[in-house]
């Protein structure tokens, strides 16, 4: 066990971390949190002895070891893939070339040294404790887990990105398998499919976990407590995210209550002081009155890090088609196979759809086709009338000018009714104040990044296309971007590994698979939902062809082993899928009503007469309408599939049952 005990540590007259206090248990996993600058990474470094405390201390056993994922690894870049993650096995390693060096010996004449096979012995009997024996394999599980190839294995480490070497860095960290495991934003580099990898190999970690994070769908599946730090202080709650925001509201609200009543209190006792100060009879009351103020315990006023929401909204209005792409073909020079193969597919005005799918399938060069960046080799891609496209990447940054002041920058492109909301916007991405002067020369990677998101959010667009949009914003601003991007009128494509924000706001998923789109109805949730009966559709056809196959060898009225066992597996497979089915339809039932009861209010507001005295809301209460009505058609045709499908199923499990 760790435990820190009244740690203190300050920047000058600044204190960030005052006295705080905090024990880690074996198999505790905990999310650490707060503001952007609070401290958060001070306290791993602290934790790690990179930094030094004031006052404090850090108590932990002789032997206990810590693993720490910073949010920069650039020194590690040498030798090859597999050998650098395995260098953290250095004992291990040491131990396997004396036994290399002793073989050797013993094939070159010394078979008969008792000293030399006896200290074979000995390192063999530590290779076995230590683990070498599966050292190398369990790296190979890691890796591949983690999205490298079996090719990458032996490739050199300088050959891959920031971004994939930092995975090899926590595949190195996860082999040595540390007592304390420190993670600071380890979910930045990572797609979904490796995130839900590393959620699944975190929760059977048996050492203690502090994980910092702005990723709320991977505290919420693997926090086990949270630590909000803010101001010096650092507050522990039970639960994980979502049971934290839940905790915190309810705080805060009971804090500002008793700050309002201790405020009415001051205000009263102050004006009875000013009213009778300076009169002879009431000194001895005054003088009271003074002592108490001096005395009492004041309140902290409630923390102002809310939320700063704030609304965009497209400028023109679009036709009902945004983006119809047809029979869509496309590959670099250098590539034999197509990246994007006979792709088709139509947006309409007012959609939030996601486009998901591992880092390197064409995600990136699917929305760079869109914006005209790329040309397709094959097929047409056609953007609708008035159709404004606006698209955020990485890349943009490229295209800021680097004299340029902030607020020059961002104000030159805003549309005229967002003129006045400039400041307001880059202060919800963390530039207020004076920090609006500052030239775009002198910004960060990440603070450029932001500045280019606030300038596509102000433009005139009515379609944006977002390619990881989320990844420099702390948790304040992520949920601003969120609320404005779910009130947006315009239409969306979003890219993103930030499934909380998926979840929030996509009505749509395209999942691109092996060069093609498959389509899913709702929202990332109902996506692995639906993606999981398509899986389960798969084994259930697998596993009936291979009974079709087992039994066209066998007598009918003997059957074998291996097909009851393979007919098992097809019953198991057709029973889980029935049930996923039955709560897709229930889940289905239940939408189809709500929108229903929203489509009887939306026609009650336009039935009125006075709904046409405000032109403006009347054309957004018919777009609403238009837009509902083609919600509930597809949750219809979706409804009347899956009931199609989950009779199918209970006839073919009938008959198997009957056979």
């Amino acid at each position: 066990m760790l435990q820190i005990r009244n740690l203190t540590y300050t920047i000058g007259e600044r204190i960030l971390l005052d006295h705080i206090n905090l024990s880690l248990h074996p198999g505790q996993r905990l999310g650490l949190v707060g503001p952007n600058g609070t401290g958060k990474t001070t306290l791993l470094r602290i934790l790690i002895g990179e930094l030094q405390p004031n006052e404090g201390s850090i108590q932990k056993p002789r032997d206990y070891t810590i693993g720490y994922l910073p949010q920069e690894t650039l020194a590690f870049n040498q030798g090859t893939l597999l050998g650098a993650v395995l260098e953290s096995k250095a004992e291990i390693q040491k131990i396997e070339l004396e036994m290399q060096d002793i073989q050797h010996q013993l094939s070159n004449g010394h078979e008969n040294d008792s000293a030399l096979l006896n200290r074979l012995g000995a390192l063999q009997d530590r290779f076995a404790l230590l683990g070498g024996y599966e050292a190398e394999s369990e790296a190979k599980k890691i890796l591949m887990g983690l999205g490298f190839k079996e090719t990458d294995f032996f490739s050199p480490l300088n050959k891959f990105s920031g971004g994939w070497r930092m995975r090899a860095y926590l595949a190195r960290i996860l082999l040595v398998k540390p007592d304390l495991l420190l993670l600071d934003e380890p979910t930045n580099h990572l797609d979904i499919p490796s995130l839900e990898w590393i959620e699944n190999f975190l929760r059977t970690f048996a050492g203690s976990m502090v994980i910092v994070s702005h990723d709320r769908f991977f505290l919420d599946r693997l926090a086990q407590q949270i630590a909000e730090l803010n101001r010096g202080q650092l507050k522990v709650y039970a639960g994980n995210y979502h049971f934290f925001e839940q905790q915190r509201q309810k705080e805060q609200e009971l804090l500002l209550k008793k700050w309002a009543e201790q405020q009415e209190e001051i205000e009263r006792i102050q004006r009875f002081i000013d009213r009778f100060r300076y009169k002879a009879t009431k000194a001895a009351q005054v003088q009271s009155r003074i002592k108490r103020l001096e005395k009492l315990q004041r309140i902290e006023p409630p923390d102002e890090n809310k939320t700063i929401h704030f609304k965009i909204k497209a400028s023109v209005t679009s036709f009902k088609d945004v983006l119809r792409i047809r029979n869509l073909f496309f590959r670099y020079p250098e590539q034999s196979a197509w990246l994007l193969r006979d792709i088709n597919l139509d947006l309409y005005r007012g959609e939030k759809v996601a486009l998901v799918g591992p880092n390197g399938v064409g995600k990136t060069t699917f929305t760079r086709l869109i914006t005209g960046e790329l040309q397709p080799l094959k097929g047409t891609i056609a953007l609708g009338e008035r159709v404004q496209p606006a698209y955020y990447a990485q890349h943009q940054v490229d295209a800021l000018n680097l004299q340029h002041k902030i607020f020059d920058e961002v104000q030159a492109h805003a549309a005229p009714e967002f003129q006045g909301k400039v400041r307001d916007i880059l202060g919800v991405f963390g530039f207020s104040g004076d920090a609006v002067e500052k030239k775009i020369g002198v910004l960060s990677g990440g603070e450029k990044a932001r500045v280019s998101l606030a300038k596509i959010l102000l433009s005139p667009a009515n379609f944006l296309i977002m390619d990881e949009p989320t990844n420099h914003l702390d948790l304040q601003s992520k949920e601003a971007l969120e609320y404005a991007l779910k009130d947006y009128d315009g239409t969306l494509l979003l890219i993103s590994h930030d499934r909380y924000f998926l979840d929030k706001l996509v009505k749509r998923v395209f999942e691109l698979h092996n060069g093609t789109i498959r389509m899913y109805e709702g929202n990332y949730s109902d996506y692995l939902r639906l993606k999981e009966i398509r899986r389960s559709n798969e084994k259930l056809q697998e596993a009936g062809a291979k009974a079709k196959l087992q039994e066209s060898g066998l007598k009918p009225a003997k059957k074998s082993k291996e097909q009851k066992r393979l007919e098992a597996q097809a019953r198991q497979a057709i029973s889980k899928q029935r049930n996923i089915l039955q709560k897709e339809i229930t889940l289905l039932e239940e939408q189809i009503e709500q929108m229903e009861t929203q489509k009887a209010q939306l026609e009650s507001e336009l039935a009125k007469p006075e709904t046409y005295k405000n032109q403006e809301r009347a054309v957004q209460l018919k777009q609403n309408y238009s837009h509902l009505e083609e919600q509930i058609a597809r949750a219809e045709e979706r409804w009347e599939k899956a009931n199609m499908e989950l009779e199918a199923l209970l006839q073919k499990l009938n008959e198997m049952i009957q056979s």
